[in-house]
């Protein structure tokens, strides 16, 4: 029998829902796929798109070969889009890594808007344990992990399987006698989520003396409950004038750690990417009356602008 821990942790008002699944092939998106399969009413509405990178050669191909099969059986709706990982790294400068991620999202943001659905993803608690490192190895604010619902980029994401490890994963598949494939790359350490995965986690658990994911997991939690209590509060602090710009007489008076707090939300939430400490301190040291900027340009082709006591954002010119 299936561990009974191992199941969708997601209010049944997400999972009924027309939902795009990420499908690589792999023993996680499989695992979702079956499981959203057993809990959806109308299996039209699952939408698996799977993603060939052009790289793994032969592999690649059978895995996409596993993909179009299974969703055969399942008579669930499948799409498969091949892209050129290396030749979109060549271009834009990126690792492969992260020009294959930018593609992805692009193909999944798109086949979402299409289906009027949310976008599922396999992510579960050994990858929050990898992200929460991750981040903090970068200095991030905290040890903020994934939350299992989001909303970015015009989209909601859906991380159904964030109370599941690995392993729980691997039982539940197993005793349905369902199969999967194993991408040969995530047994090599060459890339930063790998390296954390096969080196850095199991020196962690020899260090701890036990296993530090459900640890991991546990911070992520209460950072996330943190940063949702103190987004209530800033949402009833009177920064923002009823056309939501920000007041610029109130912000100022604040200390620093609120502002950074105030500024760094609304940044976030009129659309502005990559927002992290170095732009938010950009964007405060330009609000008071006498600073000699009153016009920034921030990521994402947004610009700050200073104008009679309000902050105003200008957003990016759509492209043609």
């Amino acid at each position: 029998m299936a561990s009974p821990t191992c199941s969708l942790s997601l209010p049944a008002a997400y999972l009924e829902r027309p939902i795009v699944i990420g499908l690589s092939g792999g023993r996680d998106s499989v695992a979702l796929l079956h499981m959203l399969a057993e809990k959806h009413c109308d299996l039209n509405e699952l939408h698996a798109v799977h993603i060939h990178h052009g790289i793994r050669g032969e592999e690649a191909d059978t895995d996409a070969d596993f993909c179009r099969e299974l969703c055969a059986q399942l008579a669930i709706p499948y799409e498969e889009h091949r892209i050129d990982a290396p030749a979109l790294a060549a271009s834009t400068g990126e690792s492969l890594e992260t020009a294959a991620r930018h593609a992805r999202r692009a193909i999944l943001k798109d086949a979402a808007a299409r289906h009027s659905a949310a976008i599922a993803l396999a992510h579960h608690a050994n990858d929050q344990a990898e992200t929460v490192l991750f981040r903090l190895a970068r200095g991030a604010a905290g040890p903020r992990g994934m939350e299992p619902i989001s909303r970015a980029e015009g989209c909601i994401w859906l991380r159904p399987l964030l109370d599941c490890t690995r392993e729980q994963l691997t039982e539940w598949l197993t005793a349905r006698g369902y199969t999967w494939r194993d991408d040969s790359t995530n047994a090599v350490a060459d890339v930063t989520r790998n390296r954390l995965r096969l080196e850095v986690i199991p020196a962690l658990n020899r260090a701890m003396g036990r296993d530090v994911t459900p640890i991991l997991n546990r911070s992520a939690r209460l950072q996330s409950e943190t940063h949702l209590a103190l987004d209530f509060a800033l949402a009833a602090l009177p920064s923002e004038d009823p056309q939501g710009r920000l007041y610029l007489p109130f912000v100022l008076a604040q200390p620093l750690p609120l502002r950074k707090a105030i500024l760094r939300r609304y940044l976030l939430r009129c659309g502005v990417p990559g927002v992290d400490e170095a732009t938010v301190l950009a964007v405060d040291a330009m609000l008071p009356p006498d600073s000699p900027t009153a016009r920034r340009c921030l990521p994402g082709g947004y610009t700050a602008i200073r104008r009679q006591k309000r902050l105003i954002l200008e957003a990016p010119a759509p492209s043609l």
